[in-house]
């Protein structure tokens, strides 16, 4: 008696054979139409997570393109700024050229009339050099 208890215990311990009986006792006492009624359920809310599911992805996928997009418009606008920043160099480079020939051509005039232009140059050519090199 006590290897036969042994044995059902050990046979309930085995996770296929818990599946085993556990089925088939509810077919004796449950009718089929229980069963597919749950199964029913079962199904219609497997339906309604996958319905989520495919709904968050599309509005994943949504955002994936727009930040795409957002960061394709972004890289065009650093190219622009760049594009701007080298014209506003080069015109400063132009400017202080233009106020280095003023003050040689300033050097040749006398002192008394140049030397009001020659303030203006310098603080000129110093107001451009220092902005040029932030």
């Amino acid at each position: 008696m006590a290897t036969g208890a042994v044995l059902c215990l050990g046979l309930l311990g085995l996770k296929r054979t818990r599946q085993f009986l556990y089925y088939n006792s509810m077919r004796l006492f449950v009718s089929e139409e229980v069963l597919l009624s749950r199964a029913d359920v079962k199904v219609k809310e497997l339906r309604q997570s996958m319905d989520v599911l495919k709904a968050e992805a599309e509005k994943l996928e949504k955002k994936a393109m727009q930040a795409e997009d957002d960061l394709l418009r972004g890289g065009k606008k650093l190219r622009q700024a760049g594009k701007q920043i080298h014209t506003a160099i080069n015109s400063a480079y132009k400017i202080e050229r233009q106020a280095g020939g003023l003050k040689d051509v300033l050097r040749e005039l006398p002192s008394r009339e140049a030397s009001r232009f020659r303030t203006q140059s310098t603080s000129c050519s110093r107001f451009y050099g220092a902005w040029f090199r932030l």
